[in-house]
C-alpha cells in the first residue's frame, strides 16, 4: 500500500512539473512575440525653446518644429541659383523624401508647364520670410492629430541675368502630414502634402518684367 502511495505521489509531481513547464514555455513565447512588436526607435521632437521646460510624447511634433521644417524644405525646393529650368526638377529629386508622392507630382507638372512657357530658363530665384521673424503660433494650426496647415509669408524674387523680374510677397498655406514610413530617408516623420488653398499675394513691392506674368506665377 505504501509503495502504491509513493507511485501516485510521484505521478502527481511529474504531472505538476509538466504543467509548470507548459506554462513557462507559454510565457516565453508570449514575451518573444511581444518583443517583435516593440518599436526599436522612438523619435522625440525637442521644441526650440526649453526655458519653461517641455513634456513631449514619442512622435509628437511641436508647432515650432513643424514651421521650421516646412519653411526649410519649401525654401530649398524653390531656390534657383543659376537656371530654374535645370535646377527646379533637381531640387524636387533632392527633397523627394520630404514630399508626399502626390504633391511631388503636382510640383513637377507645374514646373514643366512653366518651363514649356519659357518661365524658368536662365532664371534665378530666391525665397525668404517676409518679416524674417520666424515661428509664430498663428502660423501653424491643426487640421487633425496628424495634419497641420502652415502659413508661410514669403518674399519671392526672380531675375534673369541682372534684371529683376519679380519681387512679390506671397502667402503659401501648406498642408503638412505625419508620415514616418521611411525614417531612413526622412527622420522628421512629416511631409509637405500640398496647398490648403491657393497661394495669394499679400503685398506687391515692385514688379518689373521682361515678359508679362500670369496669375499662376506666385
Amino acid at each position: 500500500m505504501k509503495v502504491k502511495n509513493i507511485i501516485v505521489l510521484q505521478d502527481k509531481r511529474v504531472r505538476d512539473w509538466r504543467i509548470f513547464c507548459a506554462v513557462l514555455v507559454f510565457i516565453i513565447l508570449v514575451q518573444q512575440y511581444s518583443s517583435t512588436q516593440t518599436v526599436d526607435d522612438i523619435t522625440v521632437h525637442i521644441p526650440p525653446n526649453l526655458a519653461r521646460g517641455a513634456t513631449q510624447q514619442g512622435g509628437e511634433v511641436p508647432a515650432p518644429n513643424i514651421y521650421t521644417f516646412t519653411y526649410y524644405v519649401f525654401q530649398k525646393i524653390n531656390t534657383w541659383e543659376k537656371d530654374g529650368a535645370k535646377e527646379g526638377l533637381g531640387n524636387l529629386d533632392n527633397y523627394r523624401c520630404y514630399l508626399t508622392d502626390d504633391f511631388a507630382a503636382d510640383l513637377r507638372n507645374m514646373h514643366s508647364s512653366r518651363t514649356a512657357k519659357g518661365e524658368t530658363r536662365n532664371r534665378k530665384r530666391s525665397v525668404r520670410e517676409s518679416d524674417q521673424k520666424g515661428f509664430d503660433p498663428s502660423k501653424v494650426y491643426n487640421v487633425t492629430e496628424n495634419k497641420w496647415v502652415v502659413k508661410l509669408d514669403l518674399l519671392v524674387r526672380e531675375s534673369i541675368e541682372q534684371t529683376e523680374i519679380k519681387n512679390v510677397h506671397v502667402r503659401y498655406p501648406l498642408l503638412v502630414v505625419k508620415d514616418d514610413t521611411d525614417p531612413s530617408c526622412n527622420l522628421w516623420g512629416i511631409k509637405l502634402a500640398g496647398y490648403n488653398s491657393t497661394p495669394k499675394r499679400i503685398l506687391s513691392v515692385s514688379y518689373t518684367h521682361l515678359t508679362l506674368p500670369t496669375n499662376r506665377e506666385v
